[in-house]
């Protein structure tokens, strides 16, 4: 069994080896009477010299993730409310590299979104698109367990990105979480860290507050930043928050299990108290919410699929936004664009885009084997 230690100096040595290149094969003259395996030399340097480097610097690695990251600078960022498109057309799309941005239509590759000058795109990290489908957020870190930093990048009309992302947040530290969230009834055995952990990213439609939910060992909350004072606020929740969405006068919707809420980001920190309830989704994937409170969500049931809107009101109506039958490859994965009025979905693998407000569906190039790892954000 891999121990964790063991298992950290593993992703640190792939990641610093990472951008290594393979050597071409010299053209070895090969013995006839008993060949000879060759080695590309330049190959065995190169692991070797990556693999000091690697020995030298784990310490620095896992000592970085305990300091303050004085690189970055709240509230320094220029910031500039944006407003909706009118029909969004790009998404960024996130694998195991560099976020790239795609035209939603046809899958085409436009651009890639660089993270800042010292940062790597976190592995396990999160996304989030502004209404103007031009602005997009993505998490970042220094080191495998440094403090998660939010990246802004804005893209042109063609995709393209106006240079490297910028720091623009950052989670909040352990201390800052436990003082306000409750404690939870069975606290996990997790090993302590000194920074949140980044469990969800969502921007305001204008691009000017970022909210993050987020979690220690002991608790659950949720941090908002104004991106242009640099001013950020965090609030404690009873139970993990699994959908976040903006409503139109700034107030931040959030829900939990079968409980929601609104918070007004203007309040002083407290702990989250829900103002409405929700039926069970029984095995349904998770939510997505829309600013009138209303749910996104993908039912499975034998030889059928719905993609429905939920009423925020328990009991209420039911729109079944398309239903087909399953025959094959995957099915859900809803994603509601940066101004809640289009959702991207697969349908048997195949990328759909429904515009909310008229019920029209447009085939997109967003599915496929090739996208199967991908995550994608509008």
């Amino acid at each position: 069994m891999t121990t964790d230690l063991e298992s950290r100096l593993r992703h640190a040595f792939e990641a610093r080896t990472a951008g290594v290149p393979v050597p071409p094969e010299p053209d070895w003259e090969v013995a006839q009477a008993r060949p000879r395996k060759a080695y590309p030399i330049l190959g065995v340097i190169a692991t070797v010299a990556a693999t000091l480097v690697v020995l030298l610097t784990v310490t620095l690695v896992w000592g970085d993730g305990g300091s303050d990251d004085q690189a970055f600078r709240p509230g320094t960022v220029e910031v500039t409310p944006v407003w909706p498109a009118k029909s969004p057309t790009l998404a960024l799309r996130r694998d195991t590299s560099n976020p790239q941005i795609v035209n939603v239509a046809t899958g085409k590759v436009l651009g890639t979104a660089l993270p800042p000058a010292g940062y790597d795109v976190a592995w396990a990290g999160y996304e989030a698109a502004a209404a103007d489908n031009r602005t997009f957020f993505f998490t970042v870190s220094k080191a495998l367990n440094s403090r998660h930093m939010v990246a802004r990048v804005h893209v042109d009309d063609q995709g393209r990105p106006d240079g490297r992302a910028v720091l623009v947040a950052q989670v909040p530290t352990a201390n800052e979480l436990n003082a306000v969230a409750p404690p939870l009834p069975t606290p996990n055995t997790n090993e302590p860290a000194r920074w949140a952990t980044l469990d969800g990213l969502s921007v305001s439609p204008d691009a000017t507050r970022l909210a993050m939910t987020v979690s220690t060992r002991n608790g659950e909350g949720l941090s908002v930043w104004d991106l242009s004072t640099g001013r950020n606020t965090t609030w404690g929740s009873p139970t993990a928050i699994t959908a976040l969405a903006w409503g139109g006068d700034g107030s931040l919707l959030w829900a939990s299990g079968h409980s929601a809420g609104r918070l007004d980001p203007e309040s002083r920190p407290s702990i989250l108290r829900p103002t409405q309830s929700y039926s069970d989704l029984g095995d349904a994937e998770v939510s997505q919410l829309l600013p009138s409170g209303d749910r996104i969500v993908v039912l499975s049931e034998p030889y059928s699929v719905r993609l429905v809107q939920l009423s925020r009101h328990p009991g209420g109506p039911e729109r079944v936004l398309d239903q087909w039958v399953a025959t094959g490859g995957d099915n859900g994965g809803a994603v509601v664009d940066g101004s809640a009025r289009h959702v991207l979905y697969l349908r048997n693998s195949e990328g759909v885009r429904l515009d909310l407000k008229t019920g029209a569906r447009t085939p997109t190039k967003l599915g496929g084997p090739e996208n199967k790892m991908a995550i994608f954000t509008w």
